[in-house]
């Protein structure tokens, strides 16, 4: 597929503002971001926030640097317009992040990684579904960028600008499928919780294959995911080896190696991992100082994580 579209970077507020105006119009916005420093919530800032969307038939992208004198801030009216259909791939770390640093509380969000686990697909990373049903190949040669220094390069901008673009796209085609990837965020359903009778329990919304048998675990790592000791394995066995955005970056597709190896056995042969599912799991290791970050930004696994690891070496 070759797209046409125009892409606007905005990094001063009245411009911030016109294209805030403009997207209260729309139907349907992509969301994207790009962070630094994503595993530390005390250091994490947001670098850019990507938006695509349609004008008549026209497809445009715009970049709004989230690090210039600007507020971000100003999209939470057309981000939380419930009549703008927001499109995330994966709105557990974008959604989340935008509440986290600019209390945008993003809604409605059709989360095109979870439409495309609902109608089973087995390869759900953006790359992967655009590869498929896009025919549109991904140049993802920017993803390891330092995306906190300025000026930005112009094919970190090409960059952020297709996956905000190929989302849209994404979007459009699982409509035509009658695919649906309705998604919550978390202080959302916690408050709708709150007004339920004590006794009931909002029906999960996880993977069981995700979960590793509580009876397997110890009281540290009992919760893991499959996919944060899969992580953890990579991690341990292979001490200082990755850096957190490298290790996000390169589980999804380099399964090669030990690494590939750890994945596989964990997840199946069959799984995905997508970068930004990867960066969750990491930062919440790090979070529960299962794993930390060394002087020289590399990952590597606290002792408690060395522990439940070789628990579960035999899996």
């Amino acid at each position: 597929m070759n797209l046409d579209y125009r892409v606007t970077y905005i990094n001063d507020q009245p411009r911030l503002l016109a294209l805030s105006q403009g997207l209260e119009r729309v139907s349907a916005l992509a969301l994207d971001i790009e962070t630094t420093d994503w595993w530390s919530p005390r250091d994490e800032r947001v670098s850019l926030i990507q938006l695509a969307y349609r004008v008549g038939r026209e497809l445009r992208v715009a970049v709004v640097d989230a690090l210039a004198a600007l507020d971000p801030s100003a999209l939470r009216r057309p981000l939380e317009s419930d009549s703008t259909t927001k499109v995330i791939h994966n709105a557990a770390f974008d959604a989340a992040r935008l509440a986290r640093h600019y209390r945008i509380n993003t809604a409605p969000i059709h989360d095109t990684m979870r439409a495309a686990r609902r109608g089973g697909e087995r390869r759900y990373s953006l790359k992967a579904q655009a590869e498929k049903h896009l025919n549109l190949q991904l140049d993802k040669g920017a993803r390891l960028s330092d995306w906190g220094r300025r000026p930005l390069h112009p094919a970190q901008i090409g960059y952020a600008a297709l996956d905000a673009a190929s989302a849209l796209l994404l979007y459009e085609h699982q409509l035509s499928r009658g695919l649906r990837g309705d998604y919550r965020l978390r202080a959302e359903a916690a408050d709708l919780q709150a007004a339920l009778p004590l006794s009931s329990q909002p029906a999960s919304t996880g993977h069981p294959e995700e979960s590793v048998p509580a009876d397997a675990l110890t009281p540290a790592g009992e919760d893991l995911s499959a996919a944060s000791l899969a992580l953890l394995g990579i991690i341990t066995e292979l001490p200082s080896r990755y850096g957190p955005d490298h290790l996000a970056a390169s589980v999804g597709e380099d399964r090669v190696g030990l690494a590939g190896w750890i994945i596989d056995r964990v997840l199946g042969e069959e799984a995905d991992l997508d970068e930004s599912s990867a960066k969750t799991e990491i930062a919440e290791l790090c979070r529960r100082r299962l794993v930390r970050i060394t002087p020289t930004r590399r990952l590597e696994a606290s002792d408690s994580g060395r522990s439940i690891w070789q628990k579960h070496k035999s899996f």
